[in-house]
């Protein structure tokens, strides 16, 4: 067995973290909690990894790259807020707002009193853009999509499935395509079937909380990388941030330091929680770079100060449009807003301008107040690898928290946690690696929570877990 890391203040060298996003910060979190010492190791300025902030170029605050939320199904993600005191920091929405190709919007919210998935009828009845036949295929194409039998198509993709389903293309195109893309990243012409099914049940039939919307209500490099890294700190964790890994000192099978520049931070274990392609940089031999099949794929948030508030909402979904989402933004701003489009790859082509034209023209078609509004800034932001795209057969080739090395362990989004390259995802990554370690060093801790429970009628239809 390898030797136990000491709590912090202990002489045995503890567990070092390698990145400071939210795997990372995470599986920091849980060690911390079970009296392991950390050092959590971050190559940037600050931690947060992609939930992060810039300096808005209007207010001088703080504002995210790009609007991340959560949904009342990422119990990992809750409960993480809640341990560390972030929870008051997050609000809970149960209105979705969908505005439809023409201007009709439809407030739609579950009941809180019918069991689930009975509790999603009010919801589907709301849509006021699509017709009574529109609305009974959709509500048929998802109770046939949470059929267990569904997952042993997984070669086929969403849009695949959809299509040999009998789903209308107006609800593919309505609802489908801008609910599957927002929640899974990537176009509904690559993802898996399998990965679909997971937003389907998990995220709406499950539980009467499940499609629940969590909402950071301050900017996210204050929650992640002020107040989530004070927390560790305060707990004796060492959190350095401009320190980037260089690579391992080994002894036999197992890791005895983490390189960093000119220093080797010893350690009894490491956990690498970086994106895929540095972990293969820094591990080529326990990450190969070869596999084709972990790709990325883009997301971009197009930022917009006016001189006044035009968004009357505090979110709404744009169905058939290149705008996607628009967040009226948290950051108190007024006049700021922010439109997030997923799987965004060659929008940009035509130059950024023409991006932020497009979306600022189909906004004042939905939105009066805009029409009157001066635009005082924007800023398009694209990440290229935003999400891991989760494409049939991508579930064999992600990694578990175990390398060949007994004290080196894995943590990312990408890595196989069984949910999509989610904040939910991130978390859970960490807590697995956590778990890993707490065995390896004789210091088990149990750090997962279990998923929101399905109702008798959701287990009859989908199954257990």
């Amino acid at each position: 067995m390898i030797a136990s890391a000491a709590a912090a203040g202990g002489t045995e060298p503890g567990v070092v973290v390698v990145g400071g996003g939210l795997a990372g910060l995470a599986a920091a979190a849980a060690l911390v909690e079970a009296g392991v010492g950390v050092t959590l190791l971050e190559a940037r300025r600050q931690a947060g990894g992609r939930a992060a902030s810039f300096e808005d170029p209007v207010s001088g605050g703080l504002v995210d790259a790009c609007q991340h939320v959560a949904m009342g199904c990422c119990t990992n993600f809750l409960d993480l807020c809640r341990r560390t005191g972030l929870a008051a920091m997050l609000r809970r929405d149960r209105t979705l707002s969908f505005i439809g190709p023409d201007g009709v919007r439809a407030e739609c919210t579950p009941s809180r009193n019918l069991p689930a998935p009975l509790h999603l009828a009010p919801l589907l009845l709301g849509m006021r853009h699509f017709t009574l036949r529109e609305k009974a295929a959709l509500a048929g194409g998802m109770l046939r999509l949470a059929r267990p039998a569904t997952v042993a198509a997984t070669a086929e993709t969403a849009r695949a499935w959809l299509v040999a389903a009998g789903q209308p293309e107006r609800v593919i195109r309505l609802f489908w395509q801008p609910v599957l893309e927002s929640a899974l990243g990537e176009s509904i012409d690559l993802v898996s079937v399998v990965a679909a099914r997971k937003v389907a049940v998990d995220g709406f039939l499950a539980h009467r909380e499940a499609a629940d919307l969590i909402v950071p209500t301050e900017p996210l490099g204050a929650l992640f990388g002020g107040r989530l890294v004070g927390w560790l700190r305060d707990r004796g964790a060492t959190v350095r941030t401009s320190a980037p890994v260089d690579g391992l000192e080994r002894a036999g099978d197992g890791v005895v330091g983490v390189r960093c520049g000119a220093e080797v931070i010893p350690c009894s274990a490491a956990i690498f929680a970086v994106p895929w392609r540095q972990a293969a940089r820094l591990l080529p031999d326990i990450v190969p770079v070869a596999d084709e099949r972990l790709v990325g794929s883009p997301i971009t948030a197009v930022h917009l100060w006016f001189d006044r508030e035009v968004i009357d909402v505090p979110h709404a979904v744009l169905v058939g449009r290149v705008s996607q989402w628009v967040f009226r933004a948290e950051d108190g701003a007024p006049g700021h807003c922010q439109v997030v489009i997923s799987a965004s790859r060659g929008l940009t082509d035509g130059g950024r301008d023409k991006l932020r034209d497009a979306v600022v023209a189909e906004l004042r078609e939905i939105f009066p107040r805009i029409r009157a509004a001066r635009l005082v800034d924007a800023r398009v932001v694209t990440d290229p690898t935003a999400v891991l795209s989760v494409r049939p057969g991508v579930e064999q080739v992600r990694p578990g928290p175990r390398t060949p090395l007994g004290n080196l362990f894995l943590a990312g989004d990408w890595t196989a946690t069984g949910w999509p390259s989610t904040m939910e995802g991130a978390v859970r990554s960490g807590r697995i690696a956590a778990e890993a370690v707490g065995g390896a060093i004789g210091r088990p801790l149990r750090a997962l929570v279990a998923d929101l429970p399905r109702s008798p009628l959701v287990r009859l239809l989908a199954g257990p877990r």
